[in-house]
């Protein structure tokens, strides 16, 4: 794939074109990103020590449901957020947020290694030194996200 950026001072708005030789896969997941592109919203509202923050999805290391609450955790907080789990994978599909567990969905960016696990579960720890389980069922789309398809873990 090539990437051409061009600025252009006289341009009033950002223009995306695709040029391609064949519609595949990647070809779609691109026009769906850039076709969701305006209504991402980079920010979590949550609440941590009765305040409420802003939070960007860039500096949540993990998300977390217990007890029907939802957590984000930072590298150094943990906040709760009033979003379900469901909502917040719908909002963020076309970023590096990706949905591991039932219960967990996780910052691809804030992996730092993955190990393969007992019963087709992967060991993801994160760059703060948490670990967690991503499940079975997650495993094949984890591996396409990270372009590792095919290849075992």
């Amino acid at each position: 794939m090539i990437l051409k950026l061009i600025e252009d001072i006289k341009i009033k708005q950002t223009q995306v074109t695709i040029e391609y030789k064949e519609k595949d896969i990647k070809v779609d997941k691109l026009i769906d990103f850039v076709t969701h592109l305006d209504e991402l919203d980079d920010n979590i509202m949550a609440s941590c020590d009765g305040q409420i923050h802003s939070l960007n999805i860039r500096d949540i290391l993990y998300i977390e449901s217990v007890d029907r609450k939802t957590f984000c955790y930072t590298y150094s907080e943990v906040y709760e957020s009033n979003l379900k789990l469901y909502e917040i994978e719908e909002k963020y599909q076309f970023t590096d947020m990706m949905r591991i567990s039932k219960s967990t969905i996780v910052n691809l960016k804030k992996i730092d290694s993955l190990k393969p696990d007992f019963g087709g579960k992967i060991l993801a720890t994160m760059e703060n030194g948490e670990k967690l389980y991503i499940s079975r069922q997650y495993s094949p789309l984890l591996k396409e996200k990270l372009g590792i398809g095919g290849k075992r873990l």
